[in-house]
């Protein structure tokens, strides 16, 4: 039987895609299946790798200092919080390898994917080994690797980096990057679809393969970025199966410390009451100012917030009046945007957009700044299931 029985989910909700067996270099050991495999199939197999939707999964960098990745795993969300139009606790974080200046690839994937694929798996019996983004399974290269799926082209951009967006909207993506110098000098199509990537050396490497055995051999070659981290690791899940066991042996250690703990009760019960008093403080400045992420004497730093407020109170006026007047005028015009959220924070104004495909996102942009008095830049863009692009953009008046 071959080693690793590797398995593509669909996107959204749509279950399994397809499955093949491979080796340690990623060949086939028979043709590639679709649907779900069999039981005897899972249970013969020594490991099992499972690729998720690129379009579900974004991989961005991060610099967080320190090497114990439990402590980066809870720091990371907040580091990368303002690049994310979607709140930090909805979302799960993958770390791949430190690189140079303590610069991390992340994965980020929103929670309830990662809870419908755990679901899914259950159900049919699969404990996964790995769960890798499929965007991190292409072939890696010197330059880009990219694979046309159906209506989705899946694009590496290196070891640790890769996105999924539609094939019409690649062009216009494509000149976001060049516009940026972030686009590559060689890239391989794998595939009979011919992209058209204007100034970049391609390579067509049409070998009449299906998709999946193409990713099978990148799995193999380079590393990924597996999902199961954190509050998904393997550790975790043992955790969650010995939890109904610990209420049984708690009442039985409690059985032999009752005898004589009168005393020690009585000073539990205080420190909690001191504990609660506390945190009902901090709840209270949280509440005040729920940016904040270090809180020593929520007095102290409440009466220097309102001091701060007091002195920038006369311009921050000015400038939020005048943002968000030239900004609601520009959306209101512009057909085919959905404001989804919005938040305004130190002179800056961030709007969590929806936009029927990336052109109108960049005209938005483009008529943001035409006036000379905003400048306007794309945080973040993706594409949803329903082909609509979800995208964070940051407004703020020149100068400020």
């Amino acid at each position: 039987m071959a080693e690793t029985l590797l398995i593509r989910l669909a996107a959204g909700t749509q279950g399994f895609r397809d499955w093949v067996l491979v080796d340690e270099q990623g060949q086939g050991k028979g043709p590639v299946q679709s649907g779900v495999p069999d039981v005897g199939i899972i249970n013969g197999v020594r490991r099992v790798v499972v690729l998720v939707p690129g379009a579900e999964v974004s991989v961005v960098e991060a610099r967080v200092p320190g090497r114990n990745r439990q402590r980066l795993l809870r720091a990371i969300p907040y580091a990368l919080e303002e690049q994310l139009a979607t709140d930090v606790e909805e979302l799960h974080f993958a770390l791949g390898p430190v690189g140079e200046g303590d610069q991390y690839p992340v994965a980020v994937v929103e929670r309830s994917n990662m809870d419908a694929w755990a679901v899914l798996l259950r159900e049919n019996g699969i404990q996964a080994e790995q769960l890798i983004p499929e965007t991190l399974a292409l072939p890696s290269d010197a330059g880009w690797s990219l694979m046309v799926d159906g209506e989705t082209v899946l694009v590496r951009s290196g070891d640790y980096g890769g996105f999924a967006v539609d094939i019409d909207n690649l062009p216009v993506l494509f000149s976001l990057f060049q516009a940026k110098q972030q686009a590559p000098e060689t890239a391989r199509v794998f595939g009979s679809t011919v992209l058209d990537l204007e100034t970049v050396d391609v390579e067509f490497v049409d070998e009449r393969v299906q998709p999946l055995e193409v990713l099978a051999r990148g799995w193999a070659q380079a590393p990924g970025i597996n999902l199961l981290q954190g509050a998904y690791s393997r550790r975790e899940e043992w955790g969650r199966l010995l939890r109904p066991w610990k209420a049984s042996a708690a009442l039985l250690l409690a059985g032999f410390i009752l005898v004589g703990v009168s005393t020690g009760l009585n000073y539990f019960h205080l420190s909690q009451q001191r504990e609660q008093l506390s945190a009902e403080i901090e709840a209270v400045y949280r509440k005040a100012f729920p940016q904040a992420r270090r809180i020593v004497n929520p007095r102290a730093q409440m009466e220097q917030k309102l001091n701060q407020f007091r002195r920038q109170a006369g311009r921050a006026n000015t400038d939020f009046l005048a943002m968000f007047v030239e900004t609601a005028g520009v959306v209101r015009v512009t057909e085919g945007i959905k404001v989804r959220g919005a938040s305004y924070r130190n002179g800056r104004l961030d709007l969590d957009l929806q936009a029927d495909n990336l052109q109108i996102l960049d005209g938005l942009k483009q008529s943001l700044v035409s006036s000379g008095l905003l400048s306007a830049e794309i945080q973040s863009a993706s594409t949803e299931a329903d082909q609509k692009v979800k995208s964070r953009m940051r407004v703020q008046v020149k100068g400020s």
